[in-house]
């Protein structure tokens, strides 16, 4: 037989035992993980349905983000790269007349008047409102209705009395120990603590949508995050100034490439010296 799991807490001469059912782990701690992991994959997906199709004005604004965004990774992994290769990028970006930072592009005047009244923009703050909100109303209904008034897990370190009015949400036990957490405080870590799970099954693209899920418990809609580069919430941003920036901080990197010398070192010391080169370039390229 399992050996059950004790809680001993004294109030005055009295010593109190909790005995954790192992049923509980069978039909509340899985189908609760197993639950919410659906919830999420479903969400994903009709976020992904209920997306409208960008506009032509978007989809440069993205490819302007895009090109930013390789600027700096090569400015940030170039000592991994040969010194024809880096030079080569190099110009790809930041040639005074073909590089890509070095075009002219026409600045967006933005109307926030005509934005707030634009019917696309309120439908896809809608559509996202009801992507984020009615899985969250759904699963709270779930959770109340099947799974409330159980304690679920035991956290294997001591923790502070002020941490039991937030693993012990739904319980009302003064006697209770603090390092147990009841089943809607577990569906609370759970909701927030599988973003690395999604990121294996679905891909990388997530963040955009826990973020809008914080921002939807907050009773904040997803519409009114801000865009990647910077200015205010469904407005362009002026990626000129981003380019002339990104041209110039390009246009500064001493290129150090790993490889130069690395039989010499390799031969003088092992693998140790080659970490130690890598951490030498790496110095040297900031």
């Amino acid at each position: 037989p399992q050996r059950p799991t004790l809680v001993r807490s004294r109030l005055g001469a009295m010593e109190h035992d909790l005995v954790l059912d192992p049923n509980i782990r069978d039909w509340v701690f899985l189908p609760l993980i197993a639950i919410m992991f659906l919830i999420g994959i479903l969400r994903h997906n009709v976020t992904f349905l209920l997306k409208s199709e960008p506009k032509p004005g978007e989809k440069e604004q993205a490819k302007q983000t895009m090109a930013l965004m390789r600027s700096r990774r090569l400015r940030a992994n170039s000592r991994f790269l040969s010194p024809s290769a880096f030079h080569a990028r190099r110009q790809y970006f930041s040639h005074p007349t073909t590089g890509v930072f070095s075009q002219k592009m026409e600045t967006a005047v933005a109307n926030p008047l005509a934005m707030m009244s634009d019917p696309d923009m309120m439908a896809n703050m809608m559509k996202g409102n009801m992507a984020q909100m009615v899985p969250q109303v759904f699963m709270m209904g779930v959770v109340n209705h099947f799974f409330s008034g159980f304690v679920l897990v035991k956290i294997p370190f001591p923790l502070t009395p002020s941490f039991k009015s937030m693993l012990q949400r739904g319980i009302v036990l003064a006697s209770l120990d603090v390092t147990y957490v009841t089943s809607l405080s577990w569906y609370f870590i759970v909701m927030f603590g599988m973003q690395g799970l999604f990121s294996i099954v679905l891909g990388q693209n997530t963040d955009e949508d826990t973020s809008s899920m914080m921002m939807a418990s907050a009773g904040m809609p997803p519409g009114m995050m801000g865009p990647p580069g910077g200015g205010m919430p469904g407005q362009p941003v002026d990626n000129q100034k981003n380019y002339d920036q990104e041209r110039e901080n390009l246009s500064m990197v001493d290129h150090v490439c790993m490889l130069d010398d690395s039989e010499k070192v390799l031969l003088a010391g092992g693998p140790a010296a080659y970490i130690r080169l890598a951490g030498r370039v790496k110095s040297k390229g900031e």
